[in-house]
């Protein structure tokens, strides 16, 4: 079973939380999967990525554009051609996706608006019925503990 850990946010951000965590796999050379809710939050991630500093860029692209290959970190919607072979998946989507079961590594948000809790608490108890143990911490903490 995959090791899924939920990330407590200090908001709502879930973009930063994806680049952050994404910034954080791409230097430690994983293959890195995004599943966002839909197309639109794909292409506002796509261009989170796009906009940070020359210096941190993070090689990445939506799962229906870019080399056969694939990028460091692939970016999908649920009607999005689906990437393989990615260690890592960060989940922006309100549901467990299908894919999640290929991924070593799994990590959900916790934003702070209670409707969004309210999902992720749904999404914890659902890892825990697959037979997962579900780690929780903060985003700063996870991030301050594997550097």
């Amino acid at each position: 079973m995959s090791t899924v850990t939920f990330c407590s946010l200090p908001g709502d951000d879930l973009l930063a939380f994806a680049c952050e965590l994404a910034a954080h796999f791409h230097g430690q050379k994983q293959p890195v999967l995004i599943t966002c809710q839909d197309r639109a939050q794909a292409e506002a991630l796509d261009e989170a990525l796009w906009i940070r500093e020359p210096a941190s860029f993070i090689p990445h692209n939506l799962a229906d554009e870019g080399p056969k290959s694939g990028s460091p970190v692939a970016i999908y919607w649920p009607e999005a051609p689906m990437p393989r072979g990615r260690a890592v998946l960060i989940n922006l989507h309100e549901a467990i996706p299908h894919v999640a079961v290929q991924c070593a590594q799994i990590f959900e948000a916790v934003p702070n608006s209670e409707p969004l809790k309210v999902a992720a608490r749904a999404r914890f108890r659902a890892y825990q019925q697959q037979g997962a143990a579900p780690k929780h911490m903060t985003l700063a903490d996870f991030l301050a503990q594997t550097h």
